[in-house]
């Protein structure tokens, strides 16, 4: 066996320990998120030091119901470990086994995934205008139905579809400085929210809290679920009569908010895909160098 058949069996057996490595992890974080959902919460209380000690039981019980999104999360995570570890077993074996079946399938998936990038990047330059639409359109479907305002959302009496739509909603909305789908404010005639239960402190609810601007030191710790509102309203908004008035709302919808934030690390973004598939590129060539490489067994 040659020096250069040597360097690739052994580029090719220490990028596929770390996928395969990679892949494990990712299928047994995904595990213990779908199947223990609240110790995951407790840890996640446990890391942060802002949130105070009197609130711990609510936040956990409060996000605790969110079971849509993280069942969706936890079979994600499974779903990619589980194909990296098929890739990762491939390469690794194919390389120290000098295998042409398992290096062929090596190559074959990673080429597959390389395929996919492209024509996502493709499609995405393509129809544009198109994804803008489905995406304003479904949120704006989700605000329609299932929205509901803070007091509702507070509620032990409110469905846990209805929180988990909520809880994502007002999460873009504080993220994301927006406020509605496809026009600036429209989340506050969707009809969910305009049947949901506007009272708060006596007063009528004319735009959801989130739509207004949340000051910089309280972000993170608002957006968390649990966040105790009813104490904390003044303090949290830079303006705590904008609910009531909804004056100094946010002025973009969402989809131009994301859009922004994107548009901020797009260069970095763009160098980072170009470097995977080159990355990916390299590692199907050097797999098919080896296949020619390796020498048929008598």
């Amino acid at each position: 066996m040659s020096c250069s058949t040597s360097l690739a069996k052994m580029i090719l057996f220490i990028f596929n320990i770390v996928f395969f490595l990679l892949g494990a992890a990712s299928v047994g974080v995904g595990i213990w998120v779908a199947v223990n959902k609240s110790d995951l919460f407790r840890v996640i209380n446990l890391i942060d030091a802002r949130v105070d000690q009197g609130d711990n039981k609510g936040q956990i019980d409060s996000v605790a119901n969110q079971n849509g999104l993280v069942m969706v999360a936890g079979f994600i995570l499974i779903g990619i470990g589980a194909f990296t570890l098929v890739v990762g077993f491939c390469g690794c074996c194919g390389a120290v086994k000098e295998s042409k079946c398992l290096l062929g399938m090596y190559a074959f998936l990673v080429g597959l995934v390389l395929a996919v990038e492209v024509a996502a990047a493709i499609l995405a330059a393509v129809y544009q205008a198109r994804i803008r639409t489905a995406a304003e359109d479904g949120m704006y479907g989700l605000q329609e139905k299932m929205f509901v305002a803070m007091t509702d959302y507070l509620s032990d009496s409110t469905s846990d579809n209805n929180k988990t739509v909520t809880t994502l909603i007002n999460y873009l909305q504080m993220s994301f400085d927006c406020c509605g789908a496809k026009k600036p404010g429209d989340i506050a005639n969707s009809s969910s929210w305009l049947l949901s239960n506007r009272s708060w402190e006596g007063r009528e609810l004319q735009t959801p809290i989130t739509c207004c601007q949340i000051r910089q030191d309280q972000k993170t710790a608002a957006a968390a679920p649990g966040y105790n509102w009813v104490s904390k309203l003044n303090g949290t908004l830079v303006d705590p009569s904008c609910p009531f008035t909804g004056t100094t709302q946010h002025t973009k919808t969402c989809y131009s908010g994301i859009m922004d934030f994107i548009g901020k690390f797009a260069g970095p973004l763009i160098g980072v895909c170009a470097g995977i598939a080159v990355f990916e590129l390299f590692c199907i060539i050097v797999a098919c160098c080896l296949v020619r490489a390796i020498e048929p067994k008598d």
